[in-house]
């Protein structure tokens, strides 16, 4: 997601059937537009990602993978098996 009219995205999660989850679990996708756009003061905008990850991390200044600390797959694949899918 972003500001509304912005170009530089701000906030990445993923979505499953209206379910969306990033770092703070599984929520409905418009409840975490909601909460986001009430926190930021601004209309926001859903942005779905078309490219693949690199050129998405190019294009809005995020860190690749193996420019972690580390390797951050085991650190996320724990991370996401604590929280179940609302559909488990």
């Amino acid at each position: 997601m972003r500001l509304a009219g912005e170009l530089q995205v701000f906030h990445v999660y993923a979505v499953r059937d209206g379910w969306a989850f990033d770092h703070s679990g599984w929520n409905p996708e418009p409840r975490l537009l909601a909460v986001n756009a009430d926190f930021e003061s601004h209309p926001l905008e859903r942005v779905s990602i078309t490219v693949d990850i690199a050129e998405f991390c190019a294009e809005h200044h995020h860190r690749m993978p193996d420019q972690y600390w580390r390797d951050p797959l085991p650190r996320a694949r724990a991370y996401v098996g604590r929280h179940l899918p609302p559909w488990a």
